[in-house]
């Protein structure tokens, strides 16, 4: 089974991003919550268009447009008052992960997809503490919502599948790690390499 092993290989690069998220800090402002998701959104929108025109998906048995984020966040950020010309001119990270082969794409939706487990933690925060609730401005977050659980247990099953057929576990292990330095980068971008601030909703 990959999966217990993806985990204990990608814990250090995924512990990065949490130690520096706000998400979860007590004081977290609107301003602060919209910055964030305006910096998701310039590292989802590519990343998709990137996994959407993949050539390896002939050998994932795994569909993906129903699983698609860049949407809810698109649709979160309408909700906090960003419009579509700002939402348009949101810088883009260009530098994403290789998703060339099967292996990279299942590696690349290992932290997609596990990321959709956290953020139904991330959404009870926002409940708690800025009343944002998936209907207005916390769906990205929310994911599939009360179906989330099984649908993790669903992509598992493939991967794990996968992984056995093609024995491509290290290939998969280094791309799910590229994908954690990517966005490590792309929302913590040197010098700053610390949380983001309230400015940044003004200048992602």
């Amino acid at each position: 089974m990959i999966l217990p092993r993806l985990k204990q290989a990608t814990a250090a690069r995924h512990a990065a991003i949490e130690t520096r998220s706000v998400l979860l800090e007590p004081g977290l402002s609107y301003a602060a919550y919209r910055a964030c998701l305006r910096r998701f959104f310039g590292y989802y929108a590519p990343l998709e268009r990137r996994l959407l025109r993949s050539p390896a998906w002939r050998g994932a048995g795994l569909a993906y447009a129903d699983r698609h984020k860049t949407p809810l966040l698109t649709q979160d950020l309408a909700a906090l008052g960003v419009t579509a010309e700002e939402l348009a001119l949101s810088p883009w990270c260009l530098a994403l992960p290789d998703l060339r082969t099967t292996a990279q794409l299942y590696g690349c939706l290992y932290v997609i997809e596990g990321a959709t487990l956290g953020g139904q933690i991330v959404t009870k925060h926002l409940q708690a503490s800025l009343g944002v609730t998936p209907q207005t401005g916390g769906a990205f977050f929310s994911g599939y919502a009360e179906h989330t659980g099984s649908r993790w247990k669903a992509f598992g099953a493939q991967l794990n599948a996968f992984a056995e057929a093609s024995g491509a576990d290290e290939e998969i292990t280094a791309s799910a790690n590229e994908t954690f330095a990517t966005l490590d980068r792309w929302l913590y971008p040197a010098p700053l390499r610390a949380p983001l601030h309230d400015e940044l909703a003004i200048h992602p």
